[in-house]
């Protein structure tokens, strides 16, 4: 969000927001949007790096375990999946004011995204952790207020910026006495050339034409200091540059965001001592199906595993003696889990010194597991339907 969205706004000059040229804010915020949907999208679809790996590395390999490490594929982070989706909507609704074309943007991005990364997941992706909705509920909870404050808070200093020139209009068209004779030396016409030479304006200065001066438009650091909310009350006496329809748009903006701003502060403030302080109890859901967890086609459980570029599979920092194969996410078809074991590893290297078993196993984690007594009767799924509510 800081690097798409804010760092864009703080580092272009507040007169290039809507000016013309290659250098302007909204020729910025749209190659931003085009590397999200042609860009980035590319690199997913074609991989280069997973083809080099695939194609041209795992066949020269010199081992079955090195050709294993060349066909794995890219490692992705579903938390990096949600930032980069949040990413794209926060920049649609930070420049919404004055790029509202942006909306179908974002639209056509995520719809891109969406399609990309299924076929990268499917294809291309290795196989990631199960993990919960812990982060899309977080997600809904705290990011789009957020956002949706932060468009707010954008919008009303947006409006409160145009025309984005910095300058005010003369009362008069002479301005005052003591500029009379300066502008009468201006009268004529004049070719002016912009800084880099690749424009030549022909410019011709009237008696009575109207003068300028310089009147600072930006309120993001208006003054001393930051101004919030943006409204009509901050500008300086003498210096006005909004016309009466603005002042009166900017001031409906201005004290919206305020209070939006301040309703999402004390929301989340509200959600986060819950959750601290008088965090509840779980509740269950759905009633007994009457189907043991030994039973359940795709049962799993937490086993401690570190992961390494060496090995295929992430190698199991536990004892593996008294845990049921069944309890791994994974199967290796050629080795054994035991084959991953640390515990065995590090007894064969701390044999010399003596120590005991016990004492080398309770430097790893342990894992326990009590297999169901087979004798006890149970409902397998398969034969008996689904009764009551289910969840």
């Amino acid at each position: 969000w800081i690097n798409t969205a804010i760092i864009v706004t703080m580092i272009t000059p507040f007169t290039s927001t809507l000016s013309g040229g290659d250098d302007n804010l909204l020729n910025g915020i749209r190659e931003i949007f085009v590397a999200e949907i042609v860009t980035s999208n590319l690199i997913k679809l074609v991989d280069p790096t997973g083809l080099v790996e695939r194609h041209y590395f795992a066949p020269r390999a010199s081992s079955q375990e090195e050709m294993n490490s060349h066909m794995r594929g890219e490692e992705w982070h579903l938390a990096e999946r949600y930032t980069n989706m949040t990413k794209i909507l926060f920049l649609t609704l930070w420049y919404c004011s004055i790029y509202p074309f942006g909306f179908f943007l974002c639209a056509l991005a995520l719809f891109i995204n969406q399609y990309a990364e299924r076929y990268s997941l499917m294809r291309t992706w290795r196989r990631a952790p199960r993990l919960g909705s812990y982060i899309s509920s977080f997600s809904r909870r705290y990011f789009f207020p957020l956002a949706i404050s932060a468009m707010a808070v954008a919008c009303s200093y947006t409006w409160a910026g145009f025309p984005f020139d910095n300058l005010c209009e003369n009362e008069e068209a002479g301005g005052n006495n003591d500029d009379d004779d300066a502008l009468e030396n201006y009268i004529g016409s004049w070719d002016i050339s912009s800084v880099d030479g690749s424009r030549n304006v022909e410019v011709t200065v009237s008696e009575g034409d109207p003068s300028y001066r310089f009147c600072q438009q930006s309120l993001y650091w208006y003054g001393k200091g930051f101004d919030f909310p943006a409204i009509p009350y901050w500008q300086k006496e003498g210096d006005e540059w909004m016309t009466e329809e603005q002042e009166i748009l900017t001031m409906v903006f201005g004290w919206t965001s305020f209070f939006l701003v301040i309703g999402v502060s004390l929301w989340i403030m509200k959600a986060a001592i819950r959750t601290i302080f008088f965090r509840s109890n779980t509740e269950t859901c759905g009633d007994d199906q009457g189907i043991p967890f030994s039973d359940v086609a795709a049962i799993s459980s937490y086993v401690p595993e570190v992961k390494s570029d060496l090995f295929s599979y992430p190698l199991l920092a536990v004892d593996t003696n008294d845990v049921d194969e069944e309890l791994y996410e994974w199967k290796d078809p050629d080795k054994p889990y035991s084959y991953y074991d640390l515990t065995q590893d590090a007894m064969q290297l701390l044999e010399e010194s003596m120590l005991p078993e016990d004492e080398v196993k309770a430097l790893f984690s342990t894992m326990n597991h009590w297999p169901p007594n087979q004798d006890a009767p149970f409902v397998s799924s398969e034969t008996q339907p689904a009764k009551g509510e289910i969840c």
